[in-house]
């Protein structure tokens, strides 16, 4: 049920103060983030014990995987990795939509440094990172619902991005080149004190596209300091992207030459505070994106604006109902604070938390009472309607260990000002059996409030929704790790109830696409993953260095199935990952990554006008690099097999693509 913010918090003020009681009670007995996601803090790399200790599967790229994988980009390396499914619009991070477990795009998390990064006007714009690959340290993809942990938005799961401490005084860059005029330069400098240390970092990238309407361009800055004063630690970020990009069927094949022009804005603060065992953290964080959507492309090459407002393409005129581009500009920002505690009964925390989301848009929310200019376009470019809405949550949890028995529990309580409050428990159990086996067992709930594009968006034969209900699910797994000195792995068996999903569905072979609430969906699952340190276990005369190998299987029972679904439905049943690297010899290094994907669902054909269904398909990416001193030279093929593919309906993907580059580092 929806209510206004007003009506909302009058009722909940009893509720906010109790929260403030119990967190009031619990401040002498609480700890830092969970021992179960021991891996998601930032520190200073990741330990097989850590894996070994952990309650939850976590998947970590370190950064020597990323240094050597054949990808350009964050999205290109998620491709690759465990039950993740990178459903791309265009490469090179133009727009893609990540999710975990078969879950839809807007049901993963994304984080950077542990701050959100989820976009209130729609998920299609999570992964506008403002980082350079070469920024990252590692990153972290913890599988399976994480509500009572980050609140809404880990509806399945939650993926960490965590940029590289500056530990030395260095200039490093790249340069790369490729077919259809693809280029790509960067540089970064990074600089360390005694107690403080700095990273700068800007790049920028491009390409004629490889179909008609399928260039980009993109731009990146991004900062990064660090203070550490004894107990007390400090962490600023602040980061620019600018994108624009042909967004050829993007949305839709019955206006095929579209066009979308992002900007994102982002800056975030940690302090850290340490006594003898208890642990405080606080963070603030402010995200401002900007949108100009292009039904219609206007430009030299496409269609022109003319004095009357309409838009001409030689002897083409475009229909009388569109008056002009879409335009979004949306704030999410807030704080969150974390206090620890150990103590003898094992390591209690309780936090809370505020955000506030809001949109300025010309299509999306409630009618503003007069206009308001969009930054940086043209005078007839004007907000007209606007939305806004605030979350609040409070969590406790503790975990105990007994012997080799390890538990985790605890809950989240939530208070938005458009929807009801909802509790997000959770309970994970391990058993120790030995040095190399750990069995465990997770429970917990699950929720995601609607975007604004679901609630309000009308347009391009896609109609949203105000009557829209939260997506809510249960989540089970039960899985077994394996750890030794050479293998680290895990087997795991999972099922997400959902109910009320969330999708854009088209009934009777219509063109329209309508959100609605899917009554209930749920989704079954098999995973195993491992990586074998192969110089450990045959010797280090052994050509191949590492092997990462995964399987994912899904399958999906639901009662509604008289529609054709945009996304719920549309996922990877089957997917085997392999990344291979070789020993290097005299400075040469071979690296390959390769992925079976086979999608369940269709999309509606724009050629035949009919329900057509995914192929499978197999990627191949290699790498091959020389190393001399502190120059690395590589040549790189994408789609190694020349595939021919959509992960979107009607959104046709790349095919080979060659490029070259170097890299360099002068300390």
């Amino acid at each position: 049920m929806a209510y206004t913010c007003t009506q909302k918090f009058a009722m909940k003020t009893p509720v906010i103060a109790s929260i403030g009681l119990l967190i009031s009670s619990f401040s002498l007995g609480q700890t830092n983030d969970t021992t179960q996601l021991k891996e998601f803090t930032i520190t200073e790399k990741r330990s097989a014990k850590q894996f070994d200790q952990s309650a939850r599967v976590v998947t970590t790229i370190d950064k020597k995987e990323i240094e050597q994988a054949p990808v350009q980009t964050v999205d290109e390396l998620l491709e690759f990795a465990l039950n993740v499914d990178v459903k791309q619009r265009g490469p090179y991070n133009v727009q893609n939509d990540i999710s975990l477990r078969g879950a839809t795009f807007e049901q993963t998390l994304i984080l950077l440094n542990g701050v959100k990064l989820s976009d209130p006007q729609t998920g299609h714009h999570n992964m506008n990172l403002p980082v350079r690959l070469e920024d990252i340290s590692r990153i972290e993809i913890l599988h399976g619902g994480a509500s009572r942990i980050y609140g809404t938005s880990a509806f399945a799961g939650a993926i960490n991005i965590i940029t590289e401490n500056a530990e030395e005084n260095t200039v490093s860059g790249s340069v790369t080149g490729g077919e259809y005029g693809f280029y790509q330069a960067g540089v970064t400098a990074t600089t360390a004190f005694e107690n403080h240390s700095h990273r700068i970092s800007a790049s920028k990238s491009g390409s004629d596209g490889y179909i008609d309407n399928t260039d980009f361009e993109r731009t990146n800055l991004f900062w990064q300091s660090e203070i550490d004063l004894n107990r007390l630690s400090l962490m600023a970020n602040a980061g620019f992207m600018d994108k624009g990009f042909g967004a050829q069927n993007f949305y839709t094949s019955a206006f095929p030459r579209q066009f979308e022009k992002t900007r994102t804005y982002f800056s975030s603060l940690t302090a850290e505070y340490d006594f003898d065992k208890t642990h405080i953290r606080l963070r603030s964080y402010y995200r401002q994106h900007h949108d100009r959507f292009e039904l219609y492309r206007e430009g030299i090459d496409y269609y022109q604006r003319t004095g009357n407002g309409r838009f001409v393409m030689g002897n083409d005129t475009v229909p009388s109902w569109y008056n002009g581009h879409n335009y979004h500009q949306t704030a999410a920002y807030g704080s969150d604070l974390n206090v620890a505690h150990t103590w003898k009964l094992g390591e209690t925390s309780v936090g809370v938390e505020y955000r506030k989301e809001e949109i300025y848009s010309n299509v999306l929310g409630h009618d503003l009472a007069e206009p308001k200019p969009v930054p940086r376009e043209p005078s007839y470019a004007q907000f007209t309607q606007f939305d806004e809405r605030e979350n609040y949550s409070a969590y406790i949890e503790h975990n105990f260990k007994w012997k080799d028995l390890f538990m985790s529990m605890g809950t989240m309580y939530n208070i938005n000002s458009q929807f009801d409050d909802e509790w997000f428990p959770g309970v994970d159990v391990s058993y120790e059996i030995n040095k190399h086996f750990q069995p465990y067992a997770s429970w917990s709930r699950s929720l995601r409030f609607p975007s604004f594009t679901n609630l309000y968006y009308e347009g391009g034969n896609s109609v949203g929704s105000l009557t829209l209900e939260p997506e809510k699910s249960v989540n089970y797994e039960l899985g077994t790790k394996f750890v030794s000195s050479w293998f680290r792995g895990h087997v795991a068996a999972f099922r997400r109830e959902g109910k009320n999903l969330i999708d854009w569905i088209r009934y009777n072979n219509s063109d329209t696409a309508y959100a609605a609430n899917i009554t209930e969906v749920n989704i079954n699952g098999a995973e195993l993953n491992g990586f074998f340190n192969i110089h450990k276990l045959l010797g280090e005369d052994f050509p191949v260095f590492s092997v990462r190998a995964g399987y994912t299987y899904l399958m999906a029972d639901t009662t509604s199935r008289n529609f054709e679904s945009s996304y719920v439905l549309d996922f990877l049943q089957h997917k085997a990952d392999l990344a291979l690297t070789s020993k290097e010899y005299s400075g040469f290094q071979l690296t390959a990554n390769a992925s079976y994907q086979d999608r369940v669902g269709g999309y509606r054909n724009a050629e035949e006008m009919r329900e057509t269904p995914f192929d499978p398909v197999f990627l191949t990416n290699l790498r091959l690099r020389y190393r001399y001193k502190q120059i690395s030279l590589y040549s790189e093929i994408s789609n190694l097999f020349d595939q021919d593919y959509v992960d979107i309906g009607n959104v046709q993907l790349p095919g080979r693509w060659v490029k070259i580059g170097f890299r360099f580092i002068i300390r």
